[in-house]
């Protein structure tokens, strides 16, 4: 017996040199189970699928506890908080799998239950590329012989509209805020940080002597450090967050006294749904920062710089907010090189033959 089919999802069954080589391709067609069981026995022939390696295939459970031991010696802690959120979705899903029964079909419905659980396509392709990651460094750690991933699509998203706060939706938002919540809200929008820079904000990350604020390079997302200069109304709000602190080491702090960590997502959800919004996460003041600047008529390159984005790319999606930047363009490129009147032209054509015909007299 080569494949056969059970249910919906076709199994190969084969013998090589009195080893027995079974598994699941998953609701494949036949053609692509046929292909399928060629490669696996192409790999049994040359040696990369032996009974001894894949007897030794750790679970998935057991290696992901590996992988995020690694993460957590190797990465920030912000990222090492993410993949332990992610790892723990993951390991529900594939449960007691040894590593080497993964195929490509146990990752496209892992994909799907994703997002059949209403996740945004943004966040199951993070997932969908933490797991091929995962993957890899299984397969180059010599715990697995075929990277099952490496084919997977990510989903095609449909990119939705940047949201960020109007004039009055801010005024209504900051109303029903506490002290506390006001100040780390006006500080969003007054810097454009991430949720993890505005909570891990320190003392020693302010300088009022030189008017700057900083983020730390380890709680940057892209692990470098920038620097803003400080603004009036800045200045004011993180002057009184010091002041009101105590003897907390961040900044801003809750109306308990805490860092504020992850209960800022919370607590700035519950407010927006208080003022009538939608709920919204604090994401959107760092969204507001960037429209406003471009709305200001900031250029994008300045914008990029403020908002810590690698590439211009990231920045790109706000400059539809400018409706004058097209314009100021092209107004520049005629200001540099004024086109010519029809006159012109006509004079222009005429004056070259002449040129020319008293060059030819001089010359014979």
């Amino acid at each position: 017996m080569a494949i056969y089919l059970r249910g919906k999802s076709y199994y190969y069954d084969f013998v090589h040199k009195g080893q027995c080589y079974t598994g699941c391709f998953g609701p494949v067609s036949r053609t692509v189970a046929k292909e399928e069981e060629a490669r696996k026995k192409a790999e049994v022939i040359e040696g990369r699928l032996n009974p001894a390696r894949t007897h030794k295939s750790p679970r998935f459970e057991t290696f992901a506890e590996d992988y995020r031991e690694w993460v957590k010696a190797n990465k920030k802690p912000l990222t090492t908080q993410r993949v332990q959120t992610t790892l723990s979705h993951m390991t529900a899903f594939f449960a007691q799998k040894k590593l080497t029964d993964l195929t490509p079909w146990h990752l496209e419905q892992y994909k799907k239950t994703r997002k059949d659980a209403n996740m945004a396509p943004a966040t199951v392709n993070l997932e969908l590329g933490m797991l091929k990651a995962m993957l890899r460094k299984a397969q180059m750690w010599g715990k697995l012989a075929e990277h099952p991933g490496k084919d997977v699509k990510p989903l095609k998203g449909v990119q939705e509209k940047t949201r960020f706060l109007g004039e009055e939706e801010e005024e209504r938002l900051l109303a029903v805020c506490s002290s506390p919540l006001q100040r780390i809200v006006q500080a969003g929008l007054l810097t454009g940080f991430r949720r993890q820079e505005l909570t891990s904000l320190r003392p020693e990350d302010i300088d009022f002597a030189r008017g700057t604020v900083s983020v730390a390079a380890c709680y940057s997302k892209n692990g470098e450090s920038r620097t803003l200069p400080l603004g009036p109304q800045l200045r004011a709000v993180l002057e009184e967050a010091v002041g009101s602190r105590g003897d907390v080491p961040t900044v801003f702090i809750t109306d308990k006294g805490h860092p504020w960590k992850r209960s800022l997502s919370d607590a700035f959800r519950r407010a927006a749904i208080r003022a009538g919004l939608e709920p919204l996460g604090p994401h959107v003041l760092r969204h507001t920062f960037a429209s406003r600047l471009v709305m200001a008529g900031v250029d994008l390159r300045t914008v990029q710089e403020l908002m810590g984005h690698k590439t211009i790319a990231m920045t790109l999606r706000y400059a539809h907010l400018s409706p004058d930047h097209k314009r100021q363009a092209m107004e520049a490129l005629e200001r540099r090189f004024p086109a010519k009147s029809p006159a012109d032209f006509h004079n222009t054509s005429l004056a070259a033959p002449s040129a020319i015909r008293q060059k030819l007299i001089k010359v014979s």
